[in-house]
């Protein structure tokens, strides 16, 4: 075949390069196991919420030229890159724990951040959350919603899920995530459990998280209240769009901890990898005594968007 006959490579713009992260082995960070890893920080807009923004804007009603949402920073840069390619206004509002540098990268597209108090209930008039549906009343804006939209699940389930079936040829025996919204997990373990009962879907969360409750019906632990530094994960209240049916079990880890992992990543598999990742290859060096078969795991985010706080 020659050049002038091969399939144009140009896409049109850079959503359109959106997907087909690579799949590597973690084969220094556990030597005696088959673990692999998605880099979804590989995306354009440098995490897998490129693929749920990409995925929600689909059904961004037609006359919109405003859209906001409420996250802790991966969000509020994929769709703040797509506001910018679609010629849109974008508003994001994040709680005050996100990194400076997730913070610039969202304003560097040109939208507007709004800083809210971390500590706040979701339901406080002023939490990042309630902010984004002040501003999108106001405005008229269209508000994405990640946390209770079913399109956050179904964005996974559509995208991410059947290319990661492809690229390992269904060969999964357990599916490992992190939990922040629940729609990465929650869109991909039903993918799974779909094509093979037999997969095992298990989430990862901070201490004092509330989805290994929401799974397991274990007692909250007593010693302490929700609070981490890690970003992404973990929830005072599992989020609208979490879908426990598909989910086996549920384990915590400490920040500590995830953050060793974040460095280890780095420093023995060359993957720049955010605290989210850290907290899952955290998880799995936990559970690989009680794992078998091939275990799967989706990296959502890089470290480059966190030099500064885990670093």
């Amino acid at each position: 075949m020659s050049v002038s006959e091969r399939t144009s490579q140009v896409h049109g713009s850079v959503l359109d390069a959106i997907g087909n992260t690579p799949v590597v082995r973690l084969q220094r960070l556990f030597r005696d196991h088959d673990v692999v890893a998605k880099l979804e920080f590989m995306n354009p807009g440098g995490s897998i919420k490129d693929r749920m923004v990409r995925y929600m804007l689909r059904y961004l009603p037609a006359g919109v030229e405003h859209v906001v949402e409420s996250s802790s920073g991966n969000t509020g840069a994929a769709l703040a890159m797509a506001a910018a390619v679609r010629g849109l206004r974008c508003d994001v509002t994040v709680p005050d724990r996100t990194s400076t540098e997730k913070i610039r990268r969202i304003e560097a597209y040109g939208a507007q951040v709004h800083m809210c108090a971390s500590s706040l209930a979701e339901a406080h008039e002023h939490s990042y959350y309630s902010m984004a549906e002040s501003i999108a009343a106001e405005h008229g804006a269209f508000h994405l919603d990640q946390y209770r939209s079913a399109l956050n699940r179904q964005a996974h389930y559509t995208d991410t899920a059947p290319e990661l079936w492809f690229q390992l040829d269904g060969r999964i025996d357990c599916f490992v995530c992190g939990i922040g919204s629940g729609g990465t997990i929650s869109g991909i373990g039903r993918f799974l459990k779909e094509r093979d009962r037999r997969i095992t879907v298990i989430g990862v969360e901070p201490l004092h998280s509330s989805y290994r409750e929401a799974v397991t019906g274990a007692a909250p632990d007593e010693d302490g209240t929700f609070g981490t530094v890690i970003e992404g994960v973990g929830k005072r209240a599992p989020s609208g769009t979490f879908d426990a049916a598909v989910v086996d079990d549920v384990i915590q880890v400490p920040d500590d901890v995830a953050v060793d992992f974040c460095h280890r990543l780095a420093r023995e598999e060359g993957i720049l990898a955010g605290g989210s990742s850290g907290c899952v290859a955290a998880g799995i060096a936990r559970l690989l005594p009680r794992l078998s078969g091939r275990v799967v795991t989706v990296f959502p985010d890089s470290g480059a968007n966190y030099l500064s706080k885990y670093f």
